[in-house]
């Protein structure tokens, strides 16, 4: 390899922007860096061994892990890519506190995306694309200034907090939520959320599907724009048994969250992460020749 760690080959004057960083399945871990410059970073994704694994996805059994490590991002990595990478945690800090803009991530395993010591609050991040991601905790991202974000076609294990009051016009649809909900100004459709705290502020929201009886946010919402509640995981989806850990969220034979999402341009999409033209994709393998 060209280099055997991310900050290694970011500190590179051989390593531009715009170019691409290929990281490599590997039984060691990777070390956190630190994103300073404009870059697409690939991994091999994620679930590819192991128990309750996607098998056969990739002759390499090993992902592009960080093992929880950090991956800490400032305004020179605005318009960067990251796909593939595997248990990452992506945060603004230490002491980086100027605005990151554009930033994709996409088809990746995170444990979370947030703040770390040193953040200067009130940053703006504008135009980030979260997209068909695995959060193994969620985002909580509260003291930022967030507008113009997308946020689709993801696993929330855990929550999504982005309830700064000066935050706009972001999207948060067709994802499937497995815990707290906390957001300021957006638009929430198509998702699977389950009943725990669901605090929306100036959001609109529609075609939601709750897991349980409706916790009380989300219940003046019920009945109304195609969101319903009282649902169960047997009747939404497939399931661990027999599934992978990712894939237990398609929809089962008969769900109710297959054609419920809001029609777009004569198209009804199905809730949830694996609903739309642009769904989820199992183990986030990149869109990149792969040797299987």
């Amino acid at each position: 390899a060209d280099f055997i760690s991310g900050t290694a080959a970011i500190a590179s004057s051989s390593v531009l922007n715009d170019d691409t960083l290929h990281f490599e399945g590997s039984a060691t871990a990777y070390a956190g860096f630190t994103l300073n410059k404009r870059l697409v970073i690939i991994g091999t994704g994620y679930f590819i061994n192991g128990a309750n694994s996607n098998p056969g996805l990739q002759a390499n059994p090993y992902s592009s892990t960080f093992a929880g490590a950090g991956i800490s991002f400032d305004s020179t990595a605005s318009g960067s890519t990251l796909i593939g990478l595997d248990q990452f945690t992506f945060y603004l800090g230490p002491n980086l506190g100027s605005a990151t803009d554009n930033i994709t991530l996409t088809r990746c395993k995170l444990n979370f995306l947030g703040e770390n010591y040193g953040y200067t609050a009130n940053t703006k991040m504008a135009g980030w694309i979260i997209n068909k991601c695995y959060f193994q905790a969620g985002i909580n991202l509260n003291n930022e200034l967030l507008e113009n974000w997308q946020v689709t076609n993801n696993i929330f294990v855990g929550g999504i907090s982005m309830n700064k009051i000066t935050n706009l016009n972001n999207l948060i649809r067709n994802n499937v939520f497995r815990s707290s909900i906390d957001i300021f100004s957006a638009y929430f459709s198509n998702n699977t959320i389950i009943n725990t705290t669901f605090t929306v502020t100036n959001v609109t929201v529609k075609n939601n599907i709750c897991i349980g009886a409706a916790p009380a946010g989300f219940a003046p919402y019920v009945g109304l724009n195609g969101n319903i509640a009282n649902q169960t995981d047997a009747a939404v989806f497939e399931g661990l048994t027999g599934n992978s850990t990712d894939g237990q969220w398609r929809l089962k034979a008969g769900s109710p969250a297959i054609g419920a999402g809001e029609t777009i341009a004569t198209i009804t999409p199905d809730c949830g992460a694996f609903g739309t033209a642009d769904p989820y994709v199992l183990s986030g393998i990149p869109a990149i020749p792969t040797i299987y």
